[in-house]
């Protein structure tokens, strides 16, 4: 006993152990890499986990269709005890009919035959809808990993914005600092130290501001690979993407998408699936032919202990029958059906292609981002070189008497600004060939077992 419960446990702790980081415990801080992020994102995101059941479903229902075209074999027994049987006198005698006791065990057996193709069109429609819940768990599994790989990067901006934020309020000190020995000195005025100060004040906010963004960050993310709230996180890597391996223009992007998308897949299986729908409802109007069989064995006996019932006992008798329908009319029941899955034909028909368009708007709108955000990456790692030369010539000056603390002031100002708009420039690239990817049905990460 004591033995099964360890081995209980043991397994529990493996379990454990293979979900999330052996240092998962509270308190404790788990690094997070992108990779790391995607793996614990497959095992437990709740949303991508509920299309998997739906998998299951869709292989039950392949099942189910599979036993229609199979023989079934039903077994049935009775037992009667008959209280009191009916009499009748014939020549002054009275005589029972029947025995006290009647016991009969039966075999049914029933093969289709013929239905009118709806055996073959139902497995079909079956096996569509097995295909479309793997294509809309392949899309569910896209999505998820889009959205883990922005919530990551968000957390990589919120970083990199305390960062600049927390520069900033640094430089600020340091200026008061420098203008409260200039004070000292008797070369500046205290307007000087008091603008100085103000500054320093007005510096601390954005600092809050950004830790408070980088907490939100976090959490998000931590809900989506199912990580408890609890459980401190630190994620390394870097907002540097490389986008070598995308498409470099539209037409071809377009191509990688329209082959490569799982919801177009699910869009062409489902416009499949209701043409079959087509050919099951009309299937209705034709003959329904099937074979059975009846095996029956039967005894009759007084005995209320049937100890004196023997095998020899029993009577036997087998039958087959030929069944066959034929629908003359339902009052125009099966036409409306067929109507109904004609209608949802080519409504599949229509949302596929509407998807086809949209894909192409996607592609083009992500691309054209991508693009706009690289151009925006170089020309921002160019303001902040300027501005930080303007930053250490401004500062130089000051000392020298040469410019005023506005000038100062105005270059700190301009290097932030520089600074947060070359971050924002990088999450935005690395955002977009996230869309990119997430349009273009791209992955990196291999389909997970089924």
């Amino acid at each position: 006993m004591i033995r099964a419960m360890l081995k209980t446990l043991v397994s529990v702790a493996c379990a454990t152990s293979i979900a999330f980081p052996s240092s998962a415990q509270q308190g404790d801080e788990i690094v997070l890499t992108l990779d790391r992020a995607f793996e614990l994102a497959l095992k437990n995101n709740e949303s991508l986990l509920s299309t998997r059941l739906e998998e299951d479903r869709a292989r039950a229902r392949v099942r189910e269709a599979y036993s229609e075209a199979l023989p079934k074999l039903d077994f049935s027994s009775t037992v009667t005890r008959n209280w009191s049987l009916p009499e009748f006198n014939f020549g002054g005698q009275t005589f029972k009919v029947g025995t006290d006791n009647v016991i009969n065990f039966g075999l049914d057996l029933s093969q289709t035959i013929y239905r009118g193709g709806q055996v073959g069109a139902g497995l079909k429609m079956a096996r569509f809808y097995q295909q479309i819940s793997e294509s809309n768990t392949d899309q569910m599994r896209e999505n998820t990993l889009h959205q883990v790989r922005n919530g990551f990067y968000d957390v990589l901006l919120a970083e990199a914005i305390v960062e600049v934020a927390t520069a900033a309020y640094d430089r600020a000190v340091a200026q008061y600092e420098g203008i409260q020995r200039f004070y000292e000195a008797g070369t500046v005025s205290e307007y000087d130290v008091l603008r100085s100060k103000v500054e320093v004040t007005n510096a601390h906010p954005p600092v809050t501001q950004a830790k408070n963004r980088l907490a939100i960050a976090k959490a998000d993310l931590k809900r989506l690979i199912g990580l408890p709230r609890q459980v401190p996180i630190r994620c390394t890597g870097s907002l540097d993407v490389d986008v070598s391996g995308l498409p470099g223009d539209i037409e071809s992007a377009v191509a990688v998408a329209l082959s490569n998308r799982s919801d177009l897949k699910a869009a062409q299986l489902q416009a499949a699936m209701n043409d079959a729908s087509i050919r099951l409802a009309r299937g209705e109007n034709r003959p329904d032919v099937s074979l059975s069989a009846g095996y029956l064995m039967q005894a009759q006996v007084n005995d209320p202990g049937f100890k004196s019932l023997g095998f020899n006992d029993f009577s036997r008798s087998w039958n087959t029958l030929i069944n066959v329908s034929f629908p003359v009319f339902d009052g125009r029941e099966n036409s409306g059906r067929i109507m109904q899955a004609q209608a949802d034909y080519e409504l599949s028909r229509y949302f596929e292609r509407q998807l086809r368009k949209q894909i192409e708007v996607d592609v083009t709108e992500a691309l054209l981002n991508l693009v706009e955000a690289s151009e925006r990456v170089l020309a921002g790692a160019e303001a902040v070189e300027l501005a930080s030369r303007g930053l250490t010539i401004a500062q130089v000056q000051f000392e020298g008497g040469v410019s005023t603390q506005l000038e100062l002031i105005d270059a700190q100002l301009i290097l932030k600004q520089a600074e947060t708009d070359h971050v924002t420039a990088e999450y935005d690239l690395a955002t977009a060939a996230a869309k990119l990817r997430n349009v273009l049905g791209m992955t990196d990460v291999r389909p997970d077992n089924r």
